[in-house]
C-alpha cells in the first residue's frame, strides 16, 4: 500500500487527505445507546465490520509539502502491524473510557436484570467495548520520535456522541488520548507526568466539592459542612489556576472537569432557590459560576 495513492492536499485542513483500509477493527460498531439510566439498542445501529474498515486518512502538512519521511515511515509501519496497533489503541481506549465515561454513561450492573445485566458486564471487556465505538479517521501527525511519526485514531462512540475521542499511538504503543479531532492530545512530552497528576488532582477536588454541596439541604446541613466546603473551595480555586492551561479543549479530562463544574453550578442554583439562608451562610459564588458557564456557551 502506497502512502501517495489518491491523496490530495487541502489547504483548509493543512493536510493531505485520502483513505486507507485497515484490519484490526472488525468487531467495532455502534450497537448500543447508553446513559446512566438506560442501555438499549442504538437508534442508528452500525453493525460490526466483519472485515477491514475503510477510514479517512489525514497527513499533516501546514505548508503543503509532501509527507515527510517520518510520516512515510509511520504509514509503512502501520500497514505492516495494523492488527497489533489497532488492538493496542482499543485496549488503551477501554482503560481510559472506564475512568472517564463509564460511571456517567452506563447504568450500574446492580440496577439491571437478565440480558441487560449480562450485556453491561460484557461492556467491561474489550470485545464488549468494541460494540460502543467505531473508528472513522486516522491522522499522521507532523511530530515524530525516533524517525517515526505519531498516528492518531479518531473514534465516534455512544459513550459521548457529541465529542468522541482520539487515541495517539507511536509504533505499536498507545500513548495519549483526547476528544475526536484533537490529535490524541498530541505527543505526551507536551504534558509531564507531574502535570497529569495535577490534572487528576483537580478533577478529584471538583468531584469532592460537588459531593459536599450536594449534601446541603437546609441551614443546619450548611452549618455542619461549611468548614469542609470552604476548605475544598479554596483548594479548587488554587488547582484551577494551576491547571486551566493544561486542559486540552474537548479532551476527555477537560470534558469531565467541565461536566462536574456545571453539575456543581446546578447544585448552587438549587441551594439558592430552596434555602437562600444556607447559600448565604456558605457564601456560594453563584454569579462567578454563571459567568464561567456563559463563557463556555
Amino acid at each position: 500500500m502506497s502512502l501517495f495513492s489518491d491523496i490530495k492536499y487541502k489547504s483548509e485542513y493543512e493536510a493531505w487527505l485520502g483513505k486507507v483500509e485497515l484490519s484490526g477493527f472488525e468487531t467495532c460498531g455502534i450497537l448500543w445507546d447508553c446513559d446512566a439510566d438506560y442501555l438499549s439498542e442504538a437508534y442508528e445501529k452500525s453493525e460490526p465490520n466483519n472485515g477491514p474498515v475503510l477510514l479517512e486518512l489525514q497527513i499533516e502538512s501546514a505548508d503543503g509539502k509532501p509527507p515527510a519521511k517520518e510520516q512515510e515511515a509511520a504509514f509503512e509501519y502501520l500497514c505492516a502491524n495494523e492488527d497489533s496497533i489497532a488492538k493496542a489503541a482499543l485496549k488503551y481506549a477501554l482503560q481510559q473510557c472506564k475512568s472517564a465515561y463509564y460511571s456517567e454513561s452506563l447504568p450500574e450492573t446492580k440496577t439491571l436484570q437478565g440480558e441487560k445485566r449480562e450485556l453491561r458486564k460484557r461492556l467491561n471487556t474489550l470485545d464488549g467495548f468494541c460494540e460502543l465505538v467505531e473508528p472513522n479517521t486516522i491522522t499522521i501527525l507532523s511530530e515524530h520520535k525516533n524517525k517515526v511519526a505519531y498516528i492518531a485514531f479518531d473514534f465516534r462512540t455512544s459513550l459521548d456522541y457529541e465529542h468522541g475521542f482520539s487515541i495517539l499511538t507511536h509504533r505499536r504503543k498507545a500513548v495519549n488520548w483526547a476528544g475526536a479531532g484533537e490529535r490524541g492530545g498530541g505527543p505526551p512530552e507536551t504534558i509531564s507526568s507531574e502535570e497529569q497528576d495535577l490534572i487528576k488532582k483537580s478533577i478529584d477536588c471538583e468531584a469532592l466539592y460537588l459531593d459536599l454541596v450536594s449534601q446541603v439541604v437546609d441551614l443546619k446541613s450548611a452549618e455542619r459542612l461549611a468548614e469542609d466546603i470552604a476548605q475544598v473551595e479554596a483548594e479548587s480555586e488554587v488547582l484551577y489556576n494551576q491547571t486551566s492551561r493544561l486542559f486540552i479543549p474537548n479532551s476527555p479530562q477537560g470534558q469531565k472537569h467541565s461536566r462536574i463544574v456545571v453539575q456543581r453550578l446546578t447544585e448552587f442554583e438549587r441551594i439558592w432557590k430552596k434555602c437562600p439562608e444556607a447559600a448565604k451562610h456558605l457564601n456560594l459564588y453563584l454569579k462567578k459560576c454563571l459567568a464561567w458557564k456563559n463563557s463556555r456557551s
